[in-house]
């Protein structure tokens, strides 16, 4: 993926839970727990096409995400990821598979009810996916 090394890399394989952090339109921080979808070369939310979070990337596209280790894991270390984001309309990506798919690798443990639900969300239009392709990421101390 581009920005981030093998170690990056398999951190964000291994790990799904996210903060998705971006600023609000009076330029103050605000942040939101996430789960993460792998898609090609990029990360991939899922959110209301009404949410706070798509006025915001609609205006200022810059976003930063905090991979946060599993809570079962021992695991010292977050991953911060910088890039820019895109709104991404329509059922494309891995979080908009279609009906009776099989869930990418990488999937969360969701309950299918839950996910049934987003995926026909997703196809009416209310939902849309938050593209984020990654520029540049670095470890913290969890």
């Amino acid at each position: 993926m581009p920005g981030l090394d093998a170690e990056q890399e398999a951190f964000l394989t291994e790990h799904s839970r996210v903060f998705l952090l971006m600023t609000r339109a009076d330029g103050s921080p605000t942040g939101y727990p996430m789960l993460r979808l792998l898609a090609d070369e990029a990360i991939e939310f899922s959110t209301y096409r009404r949410s706070a979070k798509v006025a915001n990337v609609r205006r200022d596209p810059r976003l930063c995400c905090v991979v946060l280790p599993l809570p079962d894991r021992d695991e010292t270390r977050a991953l911060v990821i910088q890039g820019t984001a895109e709104v991404v309309e329509g059922a494309i990506g891995a979080t908009a598979r279609p009906p009776g798919a099989a869930a990418p690798v990488d999937a969360p443990d969701v309950p299918e009810e839950v996910a049934a639900r987003a995926q026909d969300r997703m196809r009416s239009g209310k939902r849309v996916v938050l593209r984020l392709t990654p520029t540049s990421a670095h470890f913290v101390k969890a």
